[in-house]
């Protein structure tokens, strides 16, 4: 099961971000994240949040259509986009894309970010300049693109060991990537496809466009 989680940060390119949305089994809108649901072509099936950022006038007319809205309390533990991550794993999602999920605020951008090691459940957030997925220990990561399509490394963990990328500019084989360093920014590839793999720690693979 896909589920799209729609949540209120920036869009920079709705064309982008729409050829990786295919046909999800359910759209959840994060508060203001109703706002890119048109744009996209989506209709969501549960709008959830505390509304401090949704457009109120959007809300009543999709609430007027028949579409769930669940309201969450303003003060709590949880930020809309956790709570909506939550309710997409409760209804089985097996694959989640966060849209919107980074944007002029710093703090929401990297919670967001820091919230992927926490679910079982494979997320990708989305941005349409960026796409960022967890790699974990073990497994190979394939990403596609066009020559000179940014692609950055980033450990989650103090040291992430073991990386090896090909089908880059600058290929690492066993790697070690560590906060406070660097060595995984701002490589690109150099064909249609690349393919990252991580021994030991947990990897951030971000693929970014101008």
């Amino acid at each position: 099961m896909k589920v799209v989680v729609l949540a209120a940060g920036t869009v920079h390119a709705y064309d982008r971000v729409r050829r990786l949305v295919g046909e999800p089994d359910l759209v959840i809108c994060a508060d203001g994240g109703i706002r890119h649901a048109e744009p996209l072509g989506l209709r969501p099936g549960l709008i959830l949040g505390d509304f401090d950022s949704a457009d109120l006038t959007m809300l009543t007319a999709l609430q007027a259509e028949g579409i769930p809205v669940q309201r969450v309390p303003v003060e709590k533990d949880q930020t809309d986009t956790q709570l909506a991550l939550n309710e997409a794993v409760r209804r089985g999602a097996a694959e989640i894309l966060l849209v919107g999920g980074a944007g002029s605020r710093l703090d929401h951008t990297l919670a967001n970010l820091l919230l992927l090691p926490g679910y079982t459940v494979p997320i990708t957030m989305a941005d349409g300049k960026n796409v960022a997925r967890l790699l974990r220990p073990g497994m190979e990561m394939a990403v596609h693109g066009q020559p000179g399509d940014y692609l950055s490394l980033l450990p989650l963990t103090p040291v992430a060991a073991g990386v090896t990328v090909s089908g880059v500019k600058w290929p690492l084989a066993q790697a070690t990537l560590r906060w406070g360093e660097s060595l995984g920014v701002s490589n690109q590839l150099a064909g249609s496809r690349a393919a990252v793999s991580v021994d030991d720690g947990l990897l951030l693979v971000i693929q970014a466009w101008d």
